[in-house]
């Protein structure tokens, strides 16, 4: 079974890569942006409104700036530098953008953020990082690998499975949850605290 997977996800990598120039130093430099809000390390899972079990699972970590990292996803902007799945310049109005791209009726985004201490968020970046690019279907495993050994994230176990990274993220202590809901014909709501039901 396990061959089987490793199979499918090194044919995806293969059919599947994004081609996109890897932004240089002086990119990502420029990009930089410093929230205002408290470090924080957010699990952004995109989960299927019919099963309501996460498809893919992504990181928004807020420490000395704000990034976001894709593992295996699909999503680009031309005015956003990325190098290996780490975007760059991650503004209020391009995590909005990100959060709607995956958004659409059959689909909602729920994230899950943790305030943590900037040391701890620059500590998940510099691991998300040193992944790399990760190949097709593998954004859970390069997710928890990143939070990996990083408290308060220890209970997150290494996995190949969104949900049950989405699970694991709700047992530390303190996870504040936020949910975005977009349907295929423009209308948009966004709930924090509660569930979301397609309509």
């Amino acid at each position: 079974m396990l061959r089987l997977f490793l199979s499918l996800a090194l044919a995806g990598l293969v059919a599947g890569c994004e081609v996109y120039k890897s932004a240089d130093p002086e990119e990502i430099a420029r990009a930089r942006y410093v929230s205002s809000e408290p470090p924080s390390v957010t699990l952004v899972s995109m989960v299927s409104a019919k099963s309501g079990r996460s498809a893919h699972s992504a990181l928004v970590i807020n420490g000395s700036q704000r990034v976001l990292y894709d593992p295996a996803g699909t999503f680009t902007h031309p005015d956003l530098p990325r190098r290996g799945d780490v975007h760059y310049g991650i503004t209020p109005r391009f995590l909005d953008y990100y959060e709607r791209y995956h958004a659409r009726f059959s689909h909602f985004v729920h994230s899950q953020k943790v305030y943590v201490s900037r040391e701890t968020a620059d500590r998940v970046m510099a691991n998300a990082i040193a992944e790399g690019r990760t190949p097709k279907m593998l954004c859970a495993s390069s997710v928890t690998a990143a939070l990996r050994d990083v408290p308060p994230f220890t209970g997150v176990r290494y996995t190949f499975i969104p949900e049950t990274t989405l699970e694991d993220f709700a047992r530390i202590p303190g996870v504040q949850d936020s949910y975005v809901y977009e349907s295929d014909i423009g209308k948009n709501n966004a709930w924090e605290g509660g569930a979301i039901l397609p309509e």
